[in-house]
């Protein structure tokens, strides 16, 4: 298998394979496949097609198409580069628990893999080797059919519809403790989507070794449904991680497209939603002298209800200040008129004194703004401030000061 080629893109970039958007690496067979799977799923958010190609949208993450991987990255303004933001997707994507690794392996997983999909399908592979090292688990399972021997509870019913002319069989049902169940099953369904999709040959050697070792189960083909009903136990619970990484690799996963042609996999983040994330967790673990929560919903009308992205309450004074985080780039320092009206109606809800509309800095000449209004006749009032944060430090990394440029907005 040739070696995957990786083309880098930022959020809302339009690519093509021929006009302004021209593109090297996207060819009017890429196009194609997002054309189909745009048409088997007209909802899908991630991108919309344009002439001889397609615009992205605020998703991030990565999308394989045959032996293609385009890579969607975040980008505020137009510091760094696509590999410097390609680290600082991966280190929001580890501070939102949507990536994890042991912290003894996890730079030696970076400098390996070429691509966030490598490196999902590397640290998913890790877990697993650590699973069949720990020793795979062993569960109950019903089993129904013939038998030689009578073992188990006699299926009367059926041993009659099939044992009519076969008097020596028994149609029983009795329970079975061993490794093939669930858990098992999507565990190695997705190290087989794993080997249909990478072309790393240290990858390959892996997943031939823990072919070797996993035991006989079922082929079971894997929904939503399978992961909703799936409850984790003390027994159960090292898979937590490999389970999670399996959602996201299996429901993601077109094994069809363009009818058996291309294979097609998206790991797809919605960078408002990984934005607001990324900001609650910092903020929780560094912002002193506050309580922090996220998404705390109010009633506001019959059955709809109000919910800031965060709410910050001093631990001493009982202060409430409402941080909403916004990923986007503005120019003007000037929130809109519907942003405006959304934070009075929290300041109102909360009886908080201060809110916040959180952006990333565009650019170094972006200062803060900030305004009151009126919540009462008494003429009370409290503020509305548009802070903007630096995600990147001078090294172009994810900034490490975060949750004390808040600090210094909030006071």
């Amino acid at each position: 298998m040739p070696k995957t080629q990786v083309i880098q893109v930022f959020e809302h970039e339009s690519i093509a394979f021929k006009g302004r958007y021209k593109k090297v690496g996207f060819t009017e067979s890429l196009y194609e496949a997002f054309e189909s799977y745009f048409q088997s799923d007209d909802k899908t958010p991630y991108f919309q097609l344009i002439p001889h190609g397609v615009k992205f949208t605020q998703y991030v993450g990565a999308i394989k198409i045959g032996g293609v991987t385009i890579e969607v990255l975040p980008k505020a303004g137009k510091q760094g580069d696509a590999e410097q933001w390609q680290g600082v997707l991966l280190d929001m994507l580890s501070q939102c628990n949507l990536m994890t690794a042991k912290k003894t392996g996890k730079a030696a997983l970076r400098l390996k893999s070429n691509s966030i999909l490598d490196l999902y399908f590397e640290l998913f592979i890790s877990e697993v080797e650590g699973l069949v090292r720990r020793g795979l688990i062993k569960k109950y399972r019903k089993v129904e059919g013939q038998k030689n021997a009578l073992k188990g509870a006699l299926v009367f019913s059926k041993h009659l519809q099939k044992n009519i002319v076969h008097k020596e069989k028994f149609y029983t049902r009795h329970t079975h403790y061993d490794q093939n169940h669930l858990l098992h099953s999507i565990l190695y369904k997705t190290l087989e989507v794993i080997g249909y999709l990478t072309s790393a040959p240290k990858l390959k050697d892996r997943l031939g070794r823990l072919y070797l070792s996993f035991p006989e189960v079922d082929n079971v083909k894997i929904n939503s449904s399978h992961f909703q009903k799936m409850v984790l136990d003390r027994k159960s619970q090292p898979y937590e991680e490999a389970l999670a990484i399996s959602k996201l690799i299996l429901l993601n996963y077109r094994p069809d497209l363009m009818a058996g042609k291309t294979q097609l996999l998206a790991l797809m983040f919605d960078m408002n939603v990984l934005w607001e994330e990324y900001v609650l967790q910092v903020l929780k673990r560094k912002l002193q002298g506050y309580e922090v929560r996220g998404q705390k919903s109010m009633k506001f009308w019959k059955h709809k209800s109000i919910r800031p992205d965060i709410v910050l309450t001093h631990k001493e004074t009982q202060q409430i200040v409402i941080v909403d985080t916004k990923w986007k780039v503005i120019e003007a320092s000037k929130p809109s008129d519907a942003d405006l009206k959304q934070m009075y109606v929290y300041n109102h809800h909360w009886e908080a004194n201060q809110s916040i509309l959180l952006y990333p800095r565009a650019h170094a000449n972006q200062e803060d703004n900030h305004g009151e209004f009126a919540l009462d006749h008494k003429g009370a009032t409290h503020s509305c401030r548009i802070g903007f944060v630096d995600v990147l430090d001078e090294r172009y990394k994810l900034s490490k000061d975060l949750a004390e440029q808040v600090n210094q907005k909030i006071n």
